[in-house]
């Protein structure tokens, strides 16, 4: 019984949302729990590009699609909104500013406004068609009204030297500030994406299957796809298997000592 204990907690403890690490830190405090149906809390400002004051409730009168980022990362964050900017460029059916937002949301509190501005022409330019500039804003904070976003969404990372480790998710709020949906990974299909606009659009909230997807599935950045994790999945399996065949020899072995 203790072997198949140790299967399953082994199991269940790589069956998560994607991470994000930079430098290979320590994955114990850095997780992703799902908030649906919760509202974000009134009182968060960030800093807009031009490094004027922006009262996030006020970007959430439509839905509004939020990705946290950091954006002098060199690794993870690029893929994630680089694959977000090529699944706006091939959507038709609900349209930017009209019926959605975007934000690119930096969680590193020494990041500034010209680094956002910085960084904001380039995934404008991925999206590979007209975008209004409003409709996408690249946002900065303080330590406080990070952590009060953060922590609203379930969102948790930690600092590694110059870098972080963090879940790699794009979160999407319903008019309101209503969580509603986790999109998981560094690449979203388009349909993906317009199903959760107009899903939040009417409020409903969705639950996802991003955490196994992501374990079966891993991003390939050359050819822009994911690509079944072949040898993990069977490895997974042959080991649940083995640990079940393990499992009911003991009980057997117990029930005709007489054990039970």
């Amino acid at each position: 019984m203790r072997l198949l204990l140790f299967v399953i907690l082994f199991t269940l403890q790589n069956i998560s949302p994607a991470l994000g690490h930079e430098t290979g830190a320590s994955t114990a405090n850095i997780s992703l729990e799902e908030r649906l149906g919760a509202t974000i809390p009134d009182g968060i400002t960030f800093r807009g590009e031009e490094g004027n004051p922006v009262d996030l409730r006020s970007l959430m009168d439509k839905p509004l699609i939020v990705a946290p980022v950091y954006f002098h990362c060199m690794h993870e964050c690029p893929l994630l909104l680089n694959g977000l900017a090529e699944a706006l460029g091939r959507i038709d059916l609900v349209k930017p500013g009209r019926d959605f937002r975007v934000v690119a949301l930096s969680f590193d509190e020494r990041e500034t406004p010209a680094l956002a501005r910085e960084k904001k022409p380039n995934y404008l330019a991925a999206i590979g068609k007209p975008f209004p500039s409003d409709a996408w804003r690249f946002l900065t904070g303080d330590n406080q009204n990070v952590r009060k976003f953060t922590d609203a969404v379930g969102f948790r990372f930690q600092r590694d030297g110059e870098d972080f480790s963090h879940p790699m998710t794009v979160v999407v709020l319903a008019p309101g500030g209503k969580i509603v949906r986790y999109l998981y990974g560094t690449s979203f299909l388009p349909l993906d994406v317009t199903m959760a606009v107009t899903e939040a659009g009417q409020g409903k909230v969705v639950r996802t299957a991003g955490r196994v997807l992501n374990y079966c599935f891993s991003y390939d950045p050359l050819k822009h796809t994911y690509v079944f994790n072949v040898l993990k999945v069977v490895g997974t399996v042959m080991v649940l298997v083995a640990g079940s065949f393990f499992a009911w020899l003991m009980i057997t072995t117990k029930r005709q000592r007489g054990e039970y």
